[in-house]
């Protein structure tokens, strides 16, 4: 699939890592930078695309610590102080891959691709270990065997915002972070700290599923039964301290199309991590109370008692309403000025 927003390509190679599980690795180096063609191209464009649209990402900035975690260093030797070459910079970067993958006995490996791209006015810098598989051709009339990269199983990939990182972004490195440890040590390689505040990932999640319940057009009512379902798998998540995954939430959440959630819970705007654990105070916010009585209706969300504008007086019995709107209060000024013209 192609990307949404075309990518310049300044530099692609790819290295081979052969390892298996318990093995050490064996790195082979690629000779030289190869000239970006269509292919390189498609390449790229396929691997940024899946990468972006994977929910489960963790997010963060380098490690203090270079000496243990080098490859903020690499990267600044590289884009910052110029003081190394693409293909020099991508021979430490496979070095260093390497030395965190022995570390690691349940890693593989495969084909290392490393590319500087630009998207917009955005410059990155891609690492994803790539495997192969074998499918079939047709050439001359003959079915024959053909070897490809297999990007729809991409498990082990990273991204460095460098243009974010240069200007002082916050976060500004992602990784998939799978589904079982292993995937660690590519967090080390990156070097990337991504120490989770539940705080603010849990307001970034209550934030998009306001604005996906919005999207959807649903009703009144539709709408308030999504967040309440909400609500309750993030709290069963918060009792049992269990953290928060994404696609296994979506598919309990909006059964009839996960993929339409997911894709909001992944988006790179978004930096919403997983496996933190929903805090509670803030996942309250995503039920409303509601009431009425024989002349009366009334709807207002948590975060109306949290800032003020409704208060309930528990010692009387009622409640407070402020920050009335313009136009009701016109109306209610008006009906009060007929009264007392009336007596």
């Amino acid at each position: 699939m192609a990307a949404h927003n075309p990518i310049t390509i300044h530099h692609q190679i790819i290295h081979v890592m052969d390892k298996e599980q318990h093995q050490p690795p064996t790195v082979s180096e690629s000779p030289d930078e190869k000239p970006i063609q269509d292919a390189t191209r498609k390449l790229i464009e396929d691997l940024n695309e899946k990468y972006k649209g994977r929910a489960g990402k963790g997010y963060g900035k380098f490690e203090d610590d270079r000496d243990s975690y080098p490859m903020g260093n690499i990267a600044e030797d590289y884009f910052v102080d110029r003081r190394e070459d693409f293909y020099a910079t991508s021979i430490r970067m496979i070095r260093h891959l390497a030395s965190r993958a022995n570390d690691e006995k349940l890693s593989t490996g495969g084909y290392v691709v490393i590319s500087h791209f630009q998207i917009e006015n955005v410059e990155y810098l891609l690492v994803a270990i790539v495997t192969s598989t074998t499918g079939t051709t047709v050439q001359n009339f003959d079915v024959i065997n053909s070897e490809y990269l297999d990007i729809a199983k991409l498990r082990v990939a990273g991204r460095i915002d460098l243009t974010g990182w240069a200007s002082g972004k916050e976060r500004y490195i992602s990784f998939l972070k799978g589904q079982n440890n292993v995937a660690t040590y590519f967090k080390k390689f990156l070097g990337c700290n991504d120490i989770l505040i539940a705080k603010i990932e849990t307001e970034k999640l209550r934030d998009a599923l306001r604005e996906f319940a919005s999207s959807q057009g649903l009703e009144s009512e539709a709408k308030e039964d999504f967040l309440n379902r909400a609500h309750s798998q993030l709290k069963e998540l918060n009792k049992s301290g269990t953290p928060f995954e994404p696609s296994a939430f979506a598919n309990e959440l909006w059964p009839a199309a996960p993929g339409d959630l997911l894709a909001l819970l992944a988006d790179d705007e978004l930096q919403l991590s997983e496996g933190f654990v929903p805090d509670g105070n803030v996942i309250r916010d995503l039920v409303s109370f509601k009431g009425k009585s024989k002349h009366w209706a009334l709807k207002f969300d948590r975060a109306a008692l949290s800032d003020g504008s409704v208060e309930y007086d528990k010692e009387n019995d009622r409640l407070i309403l402020r920050e009335i709107p313009d136009i009701l209060r016109e109306e209610l000024l008006a009906e009060c000025g007929e009264d007392d013209d009336d007596e």
